[in-house]
């Protein structure tokens, strides 16, 4: 894993035999059921994601769930000290987090249960590095780190995901799904109000995060409160849905989350300490464009230039971590289908949100099929040639990008 981030060329280049290597002597040895195998697990899975190989991510960290309920990792055992428990407690929810995240991808039911979860969650970062190996008590208030906030806010993800997949697969009426929408957005609002005042996002926060050395997690943070809430309001951008005041504020604050994701990307790339270069960074960042996408296309001409800028801000982003997560390439591939989509709409001006557009969503892992309710069928061919689509026209507008530095580099 540490290979992927080497200044030397010949050390990134040990990455795929060493991740070979990796699994090899983790099958070898895969019936040690304990605390060392289910982390190697995680971090193999992690591989497999930065390889776009989102299977063998799935089944590594099932695997890794499977010892973690085999060894009861929630039940505090005789004789674990505070430290012991504390990695247990970690270990779980990294699994718990990342079986939201594999789970929605490929499009599976997640594996774990609420019933399973541990009663707390995990202890403030700088309190547990400090933690003395034999401690049995903590002496003091349990406190929260920004890794628990995390926790919390990932809760929020399956249930926004949910009721996207009932969209996609049910024929659900408005008015259920704006009761679920208001709901949801209730519990995003109250995660935000009721973060510590050291969490919550502000100048003075960042400063003092960055000079802790926890800027990247307070960023990641942010970034993840951004994107959740651009998934759960994406679903308002159709046009085609009736318009109410609550649909009207829906779908600006999905643009707001999108282009507030956009802007706090930036900087996080702009400055030292604040480092965001794990993989579902890049997944994150390709919804915060497909938003933007949607602006530079159908909104207001005030919002074109930026809209342009922020997507463009995005795509530097993501061509930073394509040299970090190969995976990225077919997740920018994926973008790019999404703006033939809506470039179809847009020149045709009849854009509605289908729901191929809210499995682009969902099923980031899985292979994107065109729309068919849009695409011309007649037209055959490698490439998507829609002969009704007057780039020309959106280029003078403002409102269209080719991406060329990804193309170029291509």
């Amino acid at each position: 894993m540490g290979s992927t981030f080497s200044p030397h060329p010949d050390i990134r280049l040990l990455r795929d035999r060493l991740t070979v290597q990796s699994k090899k002597l983790l099958l070898k040895n895969l019936e040690d059921i304990c605390l060392e195998s289910i982390q190697t697990c995680i971090l193999v899975a992690n591989l497999c994601a930065a390889n776009a190989s989102p299977s063998s991510e799935a089944l590594f960290f099932r695997i890794a769930v499977s010892m973690a309920q085999i060894l009861r990792l929630t039940s505090l055992q005789p004789g674990d000290t505070l430290v012991v428990h504390e990695v247990k407690r970690r270990i779980w929810w990294s699994l718990f987090m990342a079986d939201c995240w594999y789970s929605s991808g490929l499009n599976l039911p997640r594996q774990i249960q609420d019933r399973e979860r541990p009663a707390a969650l995990p202890m403030d970062e700088s309190i547990f590095h400090s933690l003395a190996i034999g401690k049995e008590s903590l002496g003091g208030p349990h406190k929260l780190g920004l890794w628990a906030h995390m926790i919390t806010l990932v809760d929020l993800f399956g249930p926004i995901q949910d009721l996207n997949r009932r969209i996609v697969q049910e024929d659900l009426e408005d008015n259920e799904i704006d009761r679920c929408a208001y709901d949801i957005s209730q519990r995003i609002e109250d995660w935000e109000k009721t973060l510590p005042l050291d969490a919550k996002f502000n100048e003075e926060n960042l400063r003092e995060h960055k000079r802790r050395g926890t800027g990247g997690p307070f960023i990641a943070l942010h970034l993840g409160f951004h994107h959740y809430s651009t998934l759960l309001y994406f679903q308002y951008l159709d046009v085609k849905r009736a318009t109410t005041v609550d649909t009207k504020l829906y779908a600006e604050r999905c643009k707001h989350h999108a282009s507030s994701y956009s802007a706090l990307l930036k900087v996080a790339r702009s400055e030292e300490g604040l480092a965001a270069v794990y993989l579902t960074v890049g997944h994150m960042a390709v919804i915060s464009s497909s938003v933007l996408l949607h602006t530079l296309l159908f909104d207001d001409e005030h919002r074109i230039r930026s809209a342009r800028d922020s997507l463009n801000a995005n795509f530097e982003a993501l061509i930073e971590l394509e040299q970090y997560w190969p995976a990225l390439k077919s997740i920018i591939n994926r973008l790019i289908e999404f703006q033939n989509m809506c470039l179809l709409s847009a020149t045709s001006h009849t854009h509605v949100l289908s729901k191929w557009m809210l499995r682009f969503l969902i099923e980031y892992a899985l292979p994107i099929e065109r729309d068919t309710t849009i695409v011309d069928t007649s037209v055959t061919g490698p490439e998507l040639q829609v002969v009704s689509i007057d780039t020309q026209r959106l280029e003078e507008q403002g409102r269209f990008t080719t991406f060329p530095t990804y193309e170029a580099k291509s």
